[in-house]
């Protein structure tokens, strides 16, 4: 791309593309840059069954407390439908107790999915991208001011690439920038050790969903939704992962054994997988049609070695220097990652956008 962009946008998850969309519309000349093969970053949806998608990347969105979200998939025309909650939960103090129901009002309070997967809100930006450059497999390895513009450096899958722009926003998650991201000149020590002490959200996490010929643990009066906090326990949450345009049942969870044994038994995983669920819900749930495990700490445009372990509780996002223009109004950075508001979150990662595009114009 020899020409100067006005706008050069570092990464194809939601923030990018929702910050391109809204910049294409105002007229601005804007180039998307995205590392993966694939647009959507940590959304990632996948088929388990006609009509069964699964998310193994964010699932939820709560209309009543983010507008913006709950906003844009109406404006995208896309069908929102209710967790399935109905039932008793599972809770399971210890590998050596036996799990007890309870009813949970909390979990799922106000928590829809999108129909089709989280996938379906990056198609549809997609489609309304159509005119706009957004390049894949190409991941930034420099970023230099150059007074007037900025120049990047990208790895392509052709050797190096290298791009001139008014100005360039950044959605990597800012850890991964700290860890992967020549800038030239350096960032400051302290905002370096803000993107790096920025923990990336679901980076350490390991999301497994499973497709079944029904939801028998409905008839068995159960929820889907199982709480395991010990030590030990192979999955640490479950949850419905129903799509009620299809017939099947699927469950999706959360692993809770650390990434050491992660990889010292990553050829068993599918099969403890299936043994644990087997021991909470019974024999039904030994006979799945197809299951998926999604290690987001394997992913080298996402996770650090930092990210190995998880934060414990939600992180506290939005750092104020990640929200300012740096190199004189040359440098932003966004993703979810920077929003004082649902930091982590897709409402985050839409606040976020917001912001730069706010900034930009």
């Amino acid at each position: 791309m020899s020409e100067l962009l006005e706008v050069a946008i570092v990464g194809a998850g939601l923030s990018g593309l929702a910050l391109a969309e809204r910049l294409s519309a105002a007229g601005r000349a804007v180039g998307v840059f995205e590392a993966r093969d694939r647009c959507g970053g940590r959304i990632l949806s996948v088929p388990l069954a006609d009509n069964l998608t699964v998310d193994l990347g964010p699932t939820w969105l709560w209309p009543g407390s983010q507008p913006r979200i709950a906003a844009l998939c109406r404006r995208l025309g896309l069908t929102l439908f209710r967790q399935a909650d109905a039932g008793q939960s599972l809770y399971k103090i210890s590998a050596d107790t036996v799990p007890v129901g309870y009813h949970d009002r909390q979990t799922h309070a106000d928590a829809w999915r999108i129909q089709g997967g989280c996938a379906a809100l990056i198609d549809a930006l997609l489609a309304k991208l159509a005119d706009i450059d957004i390049r894949l497999n190409q991941a930034l390895l420099r970023i230099v001011d150059r007074d007037d513009h900025v120049e990047l450096s990208f790895s392509t899958v052709n050797g190096t690439d290298t791009v001139r722009a008014k100005r360039a926003v950044l959605t990597v998650p800012p850890r991964l920038m700290a860890e992967r991201i020549a800038f030239v000149p350096a960032l400051s020590a302290d905002l370096f050790e803000a993107c790096r002490a920025t923990p990336t959200w679901m980076a350490g996490h390991v999301k497994a969903a499973v497709a079944y010929p029904s939801a028998f643990w409905r008839q068995q009066g159960w929820s889907g939704n199982a709480v395991l906090p010990y030590p030990g326990a192979i999955l640490s949450e479950i949850y419905d992962a129903e799509d009620p345009r299809g017939e099947f049942g699927a469950l999706f969870g959360f692993f809770g054994i650390p990434a050491e044994f992660r990889d010292r038994y990553r050829a068993d995983l599918p099969g403890l997988l299936i043994h644990h669920l087997s021991e909470l819900y019974g024999p039904g749930a030994a006979e799945p049609l197809r299951s998926t495990i999604q290690d987001w700490s394997l992913e080298a445009y996402t996770a650090t070695a930092l990210d190995r372990l998880p934060p414990i509780g939600h992180p506290n996002y939005g750092h104020r220097w990640l929200q300012l223009d740096h190199w004189t109004d040359k440098l932003y950075f966004g993703g979810t990652e920077t929003a004082a508001e649902h930091g982590g979150y897709l409402e985050g990662a839409l606040v976020a956008a917001e912001r730069v595009y706010a900034a930009l114009t």
